[in-house]
């Protein structure tokens, strides 16, 4: 009695793991996009930041330059 239990179990345990499993892989093949919507996810990108740089101010362009060598600075005080 105990091993029909404890197959079953393994088999209840089993069955849940492939679910899931499949349920992470459909939904990771529906939501990575193939090559060309990579690209032209990259472009859209792209295109949003060239917009927003278009609409900065030189003041809030100097201030992104500044936390950007801050943000760099950082990194390299990490790195030594």
């Amino acid at each position: 009695m105990i091993r029909d239990y404890s197959k079953h179990l393994k088999n209840s345990g089993l069955i849940i793991g492939v679910s899931i499993l499949l349920a992470f892989l459909l939904v990771a093949l529906l939501t990575f996009p193939n090559k060309k919507n990579q690209l032209e996810f990259i472009e859209e990108e792209i295109e949003k930041v060239q917009e927003h740089q278009k609409i900065l101010t030189e003041k809030e362009k100097e201030l992104e330059k500044l936390a950007t060598e801050k943000d760099w600075e950082e990194v390299d005080k990490e790195n030594k």
